[in-house]
């Protein structure tokens, strides 16, 4: 009888034991996109001050390669985008400001994900005084407003052509020439943070559809509605790749 006694009371025990586990601890949600932006020409790491031949056969070397980019959304797997307001990348070569993090990352399963080069034309022409002195769009931090005509700068780029060691600079703006770019890539964000990965080929800036020659088309440009604006913009509208999203 003491036996089964003992018998009972090792399983009760067993039982309760089992039934009173503790819960398993939850997990914090990081809701945010680490972004990793690679510049290359061509299939080459591309790196200021080396020389790059350009589809023209002209022989160049860069100094300076900025920009700006907003308007980031998701594309959700119904095909509806899911905004991510007021967040804005500052992008410069120069100062290997190329690794960035976008916040208020929602849960769910996503297609690809959507920014601007540039900024609308409200945003391009407020008061750049509103924003901190660390902001993407503060023109202490980026170097890029243009005072003397509104708005800001949303490609700079300047270095030399090396026949010849003459400078070309293009500042390539005007809130009507926003470049739209949608990349798709489906990914899944759950309790982790998240990590992009994008390439930008600066060869492309330089052909497709427009052949862009230096000394044929011009080495330089202030205006928003000229020809070598015209040009050098239409032709980025590929310069952007997505290789990975994955959960850190």
């Amino acid at each position: 009888m003491k036996q089964i006694i003992f018998i009972l009371t090792t399983c009760w025990f067993i039982i309760s034991t089992m039934g009173c586990k503790p819960d398993p601890p939850v997990k914090n949600e990081v809701s945010t996109m680490d972004i990793t932006i690679k510049h290359v020409f061509d299939a080459s790491d591309f790196e200021l001050n080396q020389a790059y031949t350009l589809p023209s056969d002209e022989s160049v070397k860069f100094s300076r390669f900025a920009y700006l980019l907003s308007n980031f959304y998701l594309i959700d797997e119904n095909e509806s985008r899911i905004a991510l307001d007021n967040q804005y990348l500052y992008v410069d070569i120069r100062s290997s400001n190329t690794n960035f993090k976008l916040t208020n990352i929602p849960k769910g399963t996503y297609k690809g994900i959507g920014f601007s080069i540039g900024l609308d034309s409200t945003t391009n022409h407020g008061n750049p005084n509103q924003y901190a002195s660390d902001h993407p769009l503060s023109p202490i931090n980026n170097s890029l407003h243009w005072n003397w005509q509104g708005g800001y700068i949303f490609t700079a780029m300047e270095g030399k052509t090396t026949a010849d060691n003459e400078s070309f600079i293009f500042h390539l703006a005007g809130a009507m020439n926003k470049i739209d770019i949608e990349l798709p890539y489906e990914f899944t964000k759950v309790d982790d943070a998240l990590h992009a990965l994008l390439s930008y080929d600066i060869e492309e800036v330089f052909i497709n559809p427009n052949n862009y020659s230096i000394e044929i088309d011009g080495r330089s440009t202030h205006k928003v509605t000229d020809s070598v604006t015209q040009k050098l913009f239409s032709n980025m509208n590929d310069v952007f790749s997505l290789s990975s999203i994955e959960n850190l």
